[in-house]
């Protein structure tokens, strides 16, 4: 079984008939994760914007480490529980506690750059969620053979791009021309990468179908849950940098 989350990139299931997932089972604990990560990420975006008024260069300094914290600590946990998904079970609450920090550190930062930039992004989010599923569910979208291979390749296409506009801003302190700027190929391009990051979510969501109907152990439930909200959260950041974008 492989899934065609950004993050995870191989999995392996086996059969495990006393004790097999469930739809259900996986939709109750990503729903608890993704509460988990909105909970911690509310929590820290507030205690951020309290000294934003009196001390905004301490409140974005903290909410930077915040996000550079949460996004890096809730990667290296996605990656060990794509290679050991039998430990997914124990990483799947503390990767939300990371997200939950990279979500309010980063949301901080869009709020006192572009202000309600968070909650349009939160609401594009919600909507388009309950799109894809709606969709999924009636059949209209389907995740053919194709359409995993497309969006899949996609997905490699854009993580390639960002790696080296971070080697190039690492090493260089340069970044690519012109895509990552504010007009009409940039935010294009931001759309584009929102359209597939929502694409994933028909991907996730047959990821979990047919691992169910594999009889993949129980404990697959977890790292179903964590493919999703790591899913969710890539189009979260999807939508804010196309309304920076749009904005700035």
């Amino acid at each position: 079984m492989q899934s065609n989350n950004p993050i995870l990139t191989r999995v392996e299931t086996y059969s495990d008939f006393n004790q097999p997932m469930t739809v259900q089972g996986a939709v109750q604990k990503s729903v608890m994760l993704t509460v988990i990560s909105a909970v911690v990420g509310i929590a820290f975006f507030i205690y951020c914007a309290m000294s934003l008024a009196s001390n905004p260069a301490g409140a974005l300094s903290l909410a930077n480490i915040g996000a550079l914290v949460g996004g890096i600590g809730g990667f290296v946990l996605a990656l060990i529980a794509t290679f050991k998904p039998t430990m997914a079970r124990t990483l799947a609450i503390p990767y939300a506690l990371f997200e939950g920090a990279f979500l309010g550190g980063v949301s901080l930062i869009f709020q006192f750059k572009y202000p309600g930039a968070p909650v349009q992004a939160l609401i594009a989010t919600f909507v388009t969620s309950l799109v894809m599923f709606g969709l999924y569910r009636a059949r209209i979208i389907r995740a053919t053979e194709k359409f995993k291979s497309v969006v899949m390749s996609a997905t490699i296409a854009i993580c390639l791009v960002f790696v080296v506009q971070l080697v190039m801003r690492l090493a260089f302190g340069s970044s690519i021309p012109y895509i990552f700027e504010s007009n009409w190929l940039g935010i294009g391009l931001a759309v584009f990468i929102a359209v597939i990051a929502s694409l994933n979510l028909i991907l996730d969501f047959d990821l979990i179908e047919n691992a169910a109907a594999q009889g993949a152990p129980k404990s697959f439930e977890w790292l179903c849950s964590i493919a999703l909200l790591a899913t969710l959260v890539w189009m979260y950041i999807s939508f804010l940098r196309i309304i920076g974008l749009v904005r700035n």
